[in-house]
Order: structure tokens, then sequence, then C-alpha cells
């Protein structure tokens, strides 16, 4: 661990805390707050697979809600209409949304900036109008009820901690997935395309290949959301899911992959807890990110590693300067002298 840096340390000691907090929540609060847990949880991962392509490749989506909602509705067709196994429904909820990833990926991998932000809303947008319109396949609007988690998490603590394994466990893949030389590209690609291309990279391919790895973990937020609802509709793939994504990972940190559970935590609370005492709720929410722009440009997992460094560096002065203290020559007296 001595060679990592900092701020790293500081991540990984907020995982450590996140986790051991994560693990006896059920039995510190109410059921109530461990479905509202379960459900930061599960956007958490969903705001995670937004930051592998915003935080680490410079390409803000703004669709991944309709990728999540495609994961939702395979498991929802499967098991209503089809009365299909839980296997069977989890692997058409994948292929059918890795399907649509790939098709948005092939879609979105020649654009950039401005045009890519375009492009993926308008993709969700695509998912919520023919949710809307497949009403054999998808309800339309009445959406898809019936929906049974499987029993062994069938209650709500079981699913609780089903969600905190498979999110830390997506969480440990992303950060390998950073961490190697796929990682190293992403992040020059956010730094400079033409440079990535200069040196012999496929730029295209490289973002194909991120978008489709995002929209594989924002499916399996879709599949843990839709057991954990056992309700799916086309609210789900509305454009406010995605951006609450993207937001999300600004206020807990983009290019942290901790940050953006941070974030959903709090953005859950305000929305279903605070929304009980405070009427105006929004305004409170838009001054808690009001205040993250202004005062924490870098979300609250940057602010924290800022403040723990400048913490460190303060230590490493006052221990420097005693040291010198220390080290002082002891003046010497001149024989003879009055």
């Amino acid at each position: 661990m001595s060679g990592w840096s900092l701020t790293t340390k500081v991540k990984l000691g907020l995982l450590v805390i996140g986790l051991v907090l994560g693990g006896a929540i059920p039995y510190m609060v109410s059921p109530f707050m461990v479905g509202m847990l379960t459900l930061a949880l599960i956007l958490g991962l969903l705001a995670m697979s937004v930051d592998l392509l915003a935080g680490f490749g410079g390409l803000i989506p703004l669709g991944h809600a309709g990728i999540m909602a495609t994961a939702g509705y395979g498991v929802g067709y499967v098991a209503v209409r089809l009365d299909g196994s839980y296997p069977q429904q989890i692997v058409t909820a994948l292929v059918a949304s890795l399907v649509v990833t790939a098709i948005f990926a092939a879609m979105a991998m020649r654009t950039r900036g401005i045009y890519f932000i375009m492009i993926t809303t308008a993709q969700g947008m695509i998912v919520w109008g023919l949710a809307l319109r497949l009403s054999r396949v998808t309800g339309a609007e009445n959406g898809l009820r019936g929906i049974i988690r499987p029993p062994v998490v069938g209650a709500y603590w079981k699913y609780y901690y089903l969600c905190l394994v498979v999110v830390a466990l997506s969480g440990a893949l992303l950060w390998v997935i950073t961490k190697s030389p796929f990682g190293l590209a992403l992040r020059g690609l956010r730094e400079s395309e033409e440079r990535l291309r200069a040196i012999g990279y496929n730029v295209a391919l490289h973002k194909f290949y991120a978008f489709t790895l995002s929209g594989f973990f924002a499916s399996i937020a879709g599949i843990l959301f839709v057991y954990r609802d056992q309700f799916i509709s086309p609210a789900a793939s509305e454009f406010l899911f995605s951006a609450n994504g993207v937001l999300m990972t600004i206020l807990g940190g983009i290019g942290t992959l901790i940050g953006p559970l941070l974030g959903s935590t709090i953005i859950v609370l305000i929305e279903n807890v605070l929304s009980s005492y405070i009427e105006r709720w929004p305004t409170l929410l838009g001054i808690v990110f009001i205040i993250t722009i202004l005062f924490a440009q870098k979300g609250l997992v940057g602010l924290l590693s800022q403040q723990w460094n400048r913490l460190l560096n303060r230590r490493s002065r006052t221990t420097d300067q005693i040291f010198t203290d220390d080290q002082l020559p002891t003046p010497v007296t001149e024989q003879g002298e009055d």
C-alpha cells in the first residue's frame, strides 16, 4: 500500500467503512430505511456505470435509464408473460439489454461532447417511447406487475444483502477495469482523442467497448431494480432516471467510482426520507448541488481527499519543524569573552 496515492487510500478507507456500516444496517434501522438504502445501492450501481464513461472516458451519457429499463422489462416479460424460471428471466434481461447497449454504442461511438450527450438522450427517449407503444410486451402505462423476487432473497433484509454484495463485486470489477491497460486508454480518451488516435489507438472501438461495459453494469442495476419493486413501467426509462445517474456521480465525485454510491445515498434519502418532513425538498436538493459545484467541484469524495491531504501535509510540516529545531547547533561561547 506504500505505493498508493493518498486519494486512493481515502477511497479505500471510505469503502471499508461503507462495507462495515452496510453490513450492520439491517440491525440498526427500520425496514423502510433498509428499503431506501437498497434503492440507493441499486441507483449507485447505475451511477457507477455512468462514472465509467463520464469520469474516465469524458463521455457523459444521458440515456442509461433506457438500458436499465430494458433489463427490467426482460425480467418482467419472462416472469409475467411467459412464467419463466429465474435463470431464464436473468439471461433474457442481460441478452436484451446488451443487444440494446451494442446498438446504442454503435450509434454513439463516433460522436463526442454535446453530440454524444444528445444522441444518448435520444436513445433513452426511444426506449421510453417503445415501452409506451409495445403494450403486449411492456404493459404500456400499466407496466408489468406480479414480478416475484427469488424466494431465497425474498425477505427485505436478505435482498439488501444481495444488493450489497452485487454492488461491491461490481465496484471491484470496475476498479480493476479502470486500472487495466484499457482503463489507461480510456483516460487518454478523456484527455485527448486526437493524441490517442495519433499514437495508433482505434478511438471509436474503445468508445464502443467502454459504452458496452458501462451498459452491462447498468443492466445489472436494472435487474436488481425490478426485483426490488416487483414491478416495471415506462417511468423507469424516463430522462429523470438518467439525469439522476449523472447528478449522483457529480455529487459524490466524478471519476472516483465510490463517489456515485455516496451521491446516490444522499439523493435517495433527500427524495424519500426528508421529503416527509420538508415540503420543498427539491429546493434543498438544488441547494446541495449548488454548494457542491461552488465548493467541491471534485465531489464529496474529492473534497474529503483534499482535506485529508491538507491534514497530512500540515502534520508533515509540523514534524519537519520539530526535527529541524532539534538539530539546531548549540552556540559556542569563545573563551575570554565577557
